[in-house]
């Protein structure tokens, strides 16, 4: 996000496009790798500790709502790294088109 923010007052504006996938996979992977897998892990020891797995402990459905958020954030960072693949390589292979005109 920083080099392409620098590359962009550099004149490689093309970038921008790039600004909002990228962003939005970072807030994901921050939510899910602070905030929901630490809360997760401490259900699971939680549970074992009582001497149960987690999905029959009294939190197993928060756990199963933590787990649903987590595998949607992840198919959001699926979705938006493609976006930002797809957005990245349009634009390279219309800048490196060749000239037919001859």
């Amino acid at each position: 996000m920083s080099v392409s923010n620098i590359l962009i007052k550099r004149g490689l504006s093309q970038l921008r496009v790039i600004r909002i996938p990228s962003l939005t996979i970072f807030l994901a992977i921050a939510t899910t790798s602070f905030l929901l897998i630490p809360r997760m892990d401490y259900l699971r020891e939680t549970a074992l500790i009582d001497g149960m797995p987690v999905m029959l402990s009294p939190f197993a459905n928060y756990f199963a709502v933590l787990n649903a958020i987590t595998l949607l954030l992840l198919l959001a960072q699926m979705i938006f790294s493609g976006l930002m693949a797809w957005r990245l390589s349009d634009h390279q292979l219309t800048q490196m088109a060749p000239d037919r005109s001859n």
